[in-house]
């Protein structure tokens, strides 16, 4: 417990707040919060390669984490929206050494979606992830280091939608961060990949 308490610690000092409009970040207390992006539920505990191969008998990712806490109340349909979407969309590993992509397919969403979640909610968070690594470094691509047409137009919707947005990068690299200027995010984060325990850390940072 001692370990994980350390790591806990590690993640959250380690994470990087670039943007911070207004005290959006912590979440106040009591919040509504809607989770958006399928890295909700597949969190990135590190790269590919032998690191990545560790096996471990938990990981706690950002969607657990913000669970755990008590400290703010998730939309559930929408969590429920997404689960059901992977059912027919399951996490592709890739097949062989190093075959995992750099990042997995998004949900597209729909104005009504989003619009009907931000009746339930005070506050978005999108998560975006990327992997990369040993005998897989990042490439200038959509899906890689640059966002996907899928990734821009959620971050356009939930924008066009919702009063506040925070943009969480469970990445392991920097990624093109143009989306910025583009779509106005009140806070962005970089929570990196924090291993096993990472997503508590990252929610200790957010609340």
């Amino acid at each position: 417990n001692e370990y994980v308490e350390t790591a806990r610690q590690m993640v959250a000092e380690g994470l990087v707040l670039v943007e911070n409009k207004e005290h959006a970040l912590p979440l106040k207390e009591g919040s509504k919060v809607s989770l958006f992006g399928r890295i909700q539920t597949h969190y990135y505990k590190s790269g590919t390669g032998s690191g990545g191969m560790v096996n471990v008998s938990k990981v706690t990712g950002i969607l657990e984490g913000l669970q755990e806490s008590d400290r703010v109340t998730l939309n559930e349909d929408l969590l429920q929206v997404y689960r059901t979407w992977e059912e027919s969309h399951p996490f592709n590993e890739g097949l062989g050494w190093g075959c995992e992509p750099w990042s997995q397919e998004e949900m597209p969403v729909t104005d009504e979606l989003v619009e009907q979640a931000q009746k339930e909610s005070d506050v978005a968070v999108v998560i975006i992830g990327r992997t990369a690594g040993e005998d897989k470094d990042s490439s200038d691509t959509p899906g890689a280091y640059r966002l996907t047409e899928i990734e821009n137009d959620l971050l356009a919707k939930v924008h066009n939608h919702f009063d506040k947005m925070i943009v969480v990068l469970n990445v392991g690299n920097i990624i093109d961060m143009s989306f910025v200027d583009t779509y106005t995010p009140d806070a962005v984060l970089y929570a990196w990949q924090g291993g096993m325990v990472g997503g508590t850390g990252t929610a200790d940072v957010l609340t």
